[in-house]
This record gives structure tokens, sequence and C-alpha cells, in this order.
């Protein structure tokens, strides 16, 4: 197992809602509870101007984006169409599922999906990266959810070594965590402790994403296929062992189209559009399933073992590839250690060999772990074989096994979605149940401890929950719920027989925001109203119940003058006070902190600190810093303080820096190293 390199320095302190200190930055505590507050990252990509994210709610597209939005739609429809057909050559049980066209349904870097709507994203197990994406470094032993994506449609998600990628609706990629070797693709090696959407994609319609220990992948919608990060072993496919920090097109590649992705410790492998497998990466032990061992291989090349097979499904994981094909038939190769090929020995296999076991079986999913692979049948039924040290294998012991061996733990139950960490196993049912089993180690079997399982056990924080997929890597986890609706809500949040609160109910509250007919009270913002009712605002905020109840003026005059506050940065706190939600464009961020501070709406005070660390780039920084000094908002100052000095070379070019005072200027130069 590839061992894990610590960050070079401690993380920043927690931006929101207390100020950062530029000077001293006290380490992260490293404890289970879940945190409100978000930290920031050491550095950034100097990309392109962002679109304006809501941290409480859905992506608001300006009008020079709404063509690449409707490609983007257009793309993802097609997806679907040909996720749809995948799946029935696949033989997966249901088309809601992206089977077919996902990176191998699972193993250490499965994909998750579905054809329709965003979902919420949650995430257990080891966080010491910000792979968590909670905005610290500590460990969660159940699912967390990520709130930091609240409102960010999701569509897959994947887990890398200390890294995570997910693919947005829209088609656009966010990662986060430990950022070496360019792996995060923001144009730097900064640790990311909330998902930042990478802009050097700006302009692509992405349709899969995929992680290795060291690299990521993404596929667009035309084909071509993208990586980036540490590029030893020449896994990247660029023809050379240089890494990359920003997505780079496989230029070998080109005039194929991509259909499926999985990356290894090593290596990386694709199927194209008509079943071809090409790999490449390093040879030894066979890892690339060329047949050879020395050295490496640096650009895709076709696995000609396979060439009269149509491979329709594959996954990858440190140092072994599995593949199933039309006909059903499962191909392992590379290292045969602790048998986790399947052949009935632990040799090491320099090019796919039939897994003869499961012939008949008629298998539908391969998934790859660090040291052992899992199968799903299309009865629903699951084998494992290979390293079982940490009851991974689900037996019930700890015994290594150089056969597929059936989960007798599992009869009876259908498993629908596989996927193996290192030393760890988790399955997802038809009905939407997690379980895991394996090496319990950090917290990622998500079961409330660190303790080993050796038989599959459900994951009860989610047994309310309808979870689509589920993603894995060395030593966290990841799953995706859906429905996710505007309100927040995901099915079950309130136990098995409510019902969530519908969009048609959001759109009425959201409605209501300066509706004269019912309304009880009108406030004056620049010398306009805003009509508004008290019972909302006092049950939603505690300085309007204040006012309200205090024998003041402003709790029996119907019309009540609030200055200092722009009318468009009023509307949007009352539509986060009327919904719970609100879209923030990036030019209101500072005035509607300031706003929520005032107020004493926490929550939404957080949001917009999400936004300016989700959005802030080369082009907007020093705008955005003069922005926040001129509001004496020193919290927001300081974020962008702090990513101007990390990225002083690119910004000190841009126009932006025009707008910068001679006292701010200053005071960056001072901070500079």
């Amino acid at each position: 197992q590839p061992p894990l390199r610590r960050p070079p320095q401690q993380p920043p302190s927690c931006i929101c809602p207390f100020p950062t200190n530029t000077t001293k930055q006290p380490p992260f505590p490293k404890k289970k509870a879940k945190k409100k507050v978000m930290s920031g990252q050491r550095s950034s990509s100097s990309g392109g101007a962002a679109a304006s994210v809501a941290a409480g709610c859905t992506l608001r597209e300006s009008a020079s984006r709404s063509s690449l939005m409707r490609a983007r739609a257009a793309a993802a429809s097609s997806m679907s169409n040909s996720s749809s057909s995948s799946t029935t050559a696949a033989g997966a049980p249901s088309a809601s599922f992206v089977a077919g066209s996902s990176s191998g349904f699972g193993g250490c870097r499965n994909i998750s999906g579905v054809e329709d709507g965003g979902l919420a994203v949650f995430s257990w197990g080891r966080g010491e990266d910000g792979q968590l994406g909670i905005g610290d470094t500590s460990d969660q032993d159940e699912p967390t959810y990520v709130d930091a994506l609240r409102g960010v449609g999701v569509r897959q998600i994947a887990c890398g070594s200390g890294h995570t990628v997910v693919l947005t609706t829209d088609g656009e990629v966010y990662t986060w965590g430990r950022g070496d070797d360019g792996r995060l693709g923001h144009g730097d090696n900064g640790w990311k402790y909330v998902p930042r959407i990478a802009q050097s994609l700006a302009g692509q319609v992405i349709v899969q994403v995929t992680c290795g220990s060291y690299h990521t992948a993404a596929v667009a919608s035309n084909g071509d296929l993208y990586t980036w990060g540490g590029g030893m072993y020449g896994k990247l496919g660029h023809g050379n062992e240089s890494g990359h920090s920003t997505p780079r097109r496989v230029e070998g590649l080109v005039g194929l189209t991509v259909s499926q992705i999985a990356c290894g410790s090593r290596h990386t492998a694709v199927i194209t559009s008509t079943g071809a497998l090409y790999t490449w990466g390093d040879k030894e032990n066979g890892v690339a399933g060329h047949g050879d061992t020395e050295g490496h291989q640096y650009t895709p090349k076709l696995l000609e073992r396979l060439a009269g097979k149509r491979v329709v499904q594959l996954s990858a994981c440190g140092f072994h590839t599995g593949c199933l094909t039309d006909t059903s038939e499962v191909y392992t190769w590379g290292e045969g250690k602790f048998g986790r090929l399947g052949h009935g020995a632990e040799r090491n296999c320099y090019s796919p060999r039939l897994v003869e076991v499961l012939l008949g079986k008629k298998p539908r999913q391969v998934a790859c772990g660090g040291f052992h692979t899992a199968v799903i049948t299309e009865e629903g039924k699951m084998y494992t074989f290979g390293g079982g040290e940490h009851g991974q294998l689900g037996h019930g012991d700890k015994v290594n096994k150089t056969k597929p061996t059936v989960v007798q733990a599992l009869e009876g139950i259908l498993v629908s979605q596989i996927t193996c960490g290192w030393s760890h196993s988790v399955a997802l049912t038809t009905k939407g149940r997690v379980y895991t089993w394996g090496n319990g180690d950090h917290g990622k079997l998500g079961h409330g401890s660190g303790k080993k399982v050796s038989t599959p056990q459900m994951v009860e924080k989610l047994a309310d929950h309808k979870v689509v997929r589920v993603a894995s890597y060395n030593e966290h986890t990841a799953a995706l719920v859906e429905p996710f609706d505007e309100s927040g809500n995901f099915a079950g949040a309130f136990g098995t027989n409510s019902v969530p609160v519908t969009t048609a109910y959001m759109q009425d509250m959201r409605d209501m925001v300066n509706d004269e007919e019912y309304s009880d009270v009108t406030f004056l913002v620049d010398d306009q109203p805003v009509y508004a009712h008290r019972a909302i605002l006092a049950r939603r905020c505690e300085h309007f119940a204040a006012m309200f109840r205090s024998g003041m003026r402003e709790s029996l005059e119907r019309e009540i003058r609030i200055p200092n506050v722009p009318r468009p940065v009023f509307l949007l706190l009352m539509e986060y006070l009327y919904t719970d939600s609100v879209k923030i464009d990036l030019e209101h961020s500072v005035d509607l902190y300031i706003a929520s501070d005032l107020y004493q709406l926490d929550r939404l005070r957080d949001m917009c600190c999400m936004v300016v660390k989700r959005n802030i780039n080369g082009d907007n920084a020093a705008v955005l810093l003069q922005s926040a000094s001129d509001a004496h908002c020193q919290v927001l100052k300081d974020i962008c303080m702090e990513y101007i000095v990390a990225n002083f070379d690119v910004i000190s070019k841009s126009e932006g820096i025009k707008s910068v005072s001679h006292a701010l200027l200053l005071e960056i130069l001072a901070m500079r190293p």
C-alpha cells in the first residue's frame, strides 16, 4: 500500500465565522464533532471568472453562460441515454443507475450517479487531508453531510487516496482534499478542505470523473479524456512521467470516444465506445496487462489479449485490474498476491485472464480493492476473493481466498453496487441500504467506531435515507443520497413515513417575499418598499423577534426604515428567511455577509464565506479584497488576502490589482514571505 505523505504545513485556522490570523495559523483540532465553520485553502488556481455559487442553494448562471448550460444539459441527456443502453449490456437492474457508463461501478475509485436531479453527498472516515470536504481535518466515524455542496447538484462522486472529486448535473467538476502532485487540478499543490470548482475545465462539459491514488481523470462530452496529478510511471498517458496541476487532454486517444475510465495507483485504463480496452502506466507485475513487466507504458495502448471481446465494465485499484465483457466473462490481471485475481493462486498475471469460477454465474459488476476483489451477479449475489486480513471479504473470518467465494451473510439481500477500499468493502442494496465491513480505522465503516467487522453490517446512520451510489478508497467512504430538494432536505430526513418538502412549496414561500397582498409589515429600503410577514421573520430571526416585541416604535409602525443595506441584498436576506436557501451572487457576497452578521444569521454568513472561497480567482481577488476592506469586513478580507499572497505573481499582473488602494498594497507586500 503506497505510503501517505503528511501535508507540508498545518491547515489554516477556521475562517468562518471567526477572523483568520494570517500571521500565525494554529492546526485544526482532531475531533469528531461536526463543524459548521469552514476552513480556507492554502492556495488556489488563477482560472477564469467563476460562476456565482450559492452555498445554500444552486448555481445562478449568468447570461454569458446560458449557452454552455444548454450544452451541458444536452450532454447530460446524451449521457443518460448512453447509460441506459450500457446498463442493459452490463445487466444492471435499474436504468436509474449510470451503470455501464461508470468507471467500473466502483472498486477503489468507483463513481456514482443517477440520470435525473442532484444528489446530497455524505462522507466519512479519515479526514486528515480534508478529503471529507467538511472544512476541517477531523475523522468522522459516521456518515456526515457535506454541507459545502448544499445546492450544488451532484451527479457522480469518486474517492482517491487523499482527495475526492464530484461531477455536477451541469457538467462541472469540484475537487478537494490533499493537493500534492496537482491532483486537484487547480493549478497548484495546495490542500483544499471544502469543495472547489475546477476552473481549468471551464468551457468543457464533463460527463465522467474518477480518481487514482495520486491522479485524477475526466471524460468530456465529446469523448476526450483529460488527466492530471502525479505523472509517475506514465499513468497520465502524456508520453512521459511529468505531472500536471491542471487537466490536460490525452492526445493518444484523440479520435476515439472514451466511455469508461478506471485509475489504479500506477496505471490507468479506459474503454472506448466500441468496447476496446486501452491501458498505460506501470508494467511491473503485469499491471498494464500487455504481457511484459519491464519499464512503463507512457501512452495508451490497446490491450491485444481482449481485442476480440467487447468490454462493458471496468475497475482498477492499487496494482490490479478487472473487467467484464458483454458475454458476462470476468477477466483480471496484475499483481496476484493474496489471491486477488481469483485464479486459485497468488501468481501475478501479465495479461488478462478469465476468472473461470465465475463462468455461468452471470456477473454484472467487478470492483477492485487494494488487496481484494468483489463481484456481484444479476441475481444480486456477491462474491469476494483476495486478502482477508481485516475481514474485508465478509466471510466472518480473516482468511485469504484465492477463488471467488459467495458472501453468505448477504444471502437474501439483493446487492446493486459494490465498492472496495484498500482494506474495507461497501455494498449498496436495491432498497438503498448500505452495508460495510473490514478495517474500521478512522471510522471508514460508518458504524460509529473504529472497530473491525468481518461480516457485512448496515450503516444505521443512512437507514432512513435512499442511497443511490457509494464510493470509497483507502481510508474514506462516500455516498450519494436522493432526492435532494431545494429546502435542503432529502428522503427520510424526518423518518421513513415523512414526505419531503416539495419544490412547489418552496416556490410558494419564495413568492411570498415582497408580496404585498397578505403582508403585515413594510420595510423601506433605498426608499422602496419591501413587504413581509411578522410571524415568519420573528420565528426565523431573533433580531426581528426582538424588534417586534420590544415595545419600541418599530414594533408598532407598519413601515420600518432599513438604513445602510442595499435593497437587492435585503431581498436576498428575506428569501433566506422564508425558504432557508438563497442564490448568492459573488457581487453581493460582501454586503450580504455584513447584513447577515447584523441580523445574527450565522449560517447565511457562513454561506457568504463559502461563495467567496469557491469563486475567488486571479481575475476577481483584488476587487473582492478592496470591497471587503471598504466594508470593514475583516473575515472576507482575510480570505482574499490569504489568496492574493499565495498567488501574488498572477494577481499582480491582473487588471483588478489597479483597484487596490495603496494602503492595501502595502499590507499585501508586508505579508509576502
